[in-house]
């Protein structure tokens, strides 16, 4: 029996009640966020959870490959010597990363290597993205966050190295960059990035991404509106190149008096308020 399992949980509880009636099953590919709400307020999902609330009720598994996401608040106690020490018992290679962020919550992402999955949600600067061994080439949709350090533009280079097949991304930090790029065009090319997400930024993020990275498959636009508003003031060239084969814009809020003029700046676009 083979079970591939995609999905949120906010019932930590009832996650594992389902896993645990898979007494049968060989292959196993668990991909899951799960919320603060649904689990116990002291633990993340770490190697000694998965051992027990989930891989002794298997006797059969042969392979599993897993990325699972956890929130907690108030984790500040919690280090990532203490989450690695928890897969001591388990051969299969794997890695993970802790999060504490400002707005008290923190996070855990642990993985089997090689990475299977093509979704990683709430990256941060931390997350290892960059490696040699190319871990997370197939990712093709990416939430980057951050309220802790701004990413800056050599963080948007790196990325576009190693996710070549990035689709979609949303970037949700408010934090201004503190090393901003000069010049009106970088070389930073993102040739297949199809949506773009940019409803919770600085206004630095839209200003590099449509003003100065190369953005050549863009058809989809999600943004603040009073920023793009100022992107649009701006006139720069690149932002009209990168702009000019969007097919569908979505903005944060409706204003009448400005229509005419972002219609005017995306020509193709069926735009929704």
């Amino acid at each position: 029996m083979t079970m591939i399992m995609y999905r949120n949980f906010n019932n930590y509880e009832q996650c594992t009640s389902v896993l645990q009636r898979l007494s049968n099953v060989e292959y196993l590919t668990l991909l899951l966020a799960i919320d603060q709400d649904g689990i116990r307020p002291s633990h993340f999902i770490d190697g000694s959870i998965l051992e027990k609330k989930i891989l002794q009720y298997m006797p059969r598994l042969c392979q599993f490959n897993y990325h699972i996401r956890s929130i907690l608040k108030n984790t500040f106690h919690i280090t990532i010597n203490r989450i690695r020490q928890s897969f001591l018992k388990h051969e299969q290679p794997f890695d993970c990363v802790l999060d504490h962020f400002k707005n008290k919550y923190g996070q855990c992402q642990i993985y089997s290597l090689p990475f299977i999955g093509s979704r990683l949600d709430f990256i941060s600067n931390r997350f290892p993205l960059f490696d040699i061994k190319n871990t997370f080439s197939n990712v093709t949709i990416l939430l980057l966050f951050d309220d802790v350090k701004p990413f800056e533009s050599i963080f948007f280079e790196r990325v576009a190295r190693a996710l070549s097949r990035l689709r979609t991304l949303e970037i949700i930090n408010q934090l201004e960059q503190k090393e901003k790029t000069t010049t009106q065009k970088t070389n930073i090319d993102f040739p297949h990035l199809a949506v773009l997400i940019l409803y919770d930024i600085h206004i630095d993020y839209a200003e590099e991404f449509l003003c100065q990275i190369h953005l050549p498959a863009l058809i989809e636009l999600a943004i603040n509106k009073d920023i793009l508003l100022k992107i649009i003031s701006q006139n720069q060239q690149q932002a009209r190149h990168n702009c000019s084969k969007v097919a569908r814009l979505l903005t944060s809020k409706s204003s009448h008096q400005s229509v005419d003029t972002i219609r005017k700046f995306f020509p193709q676009a069926d735009y929704c308020e």
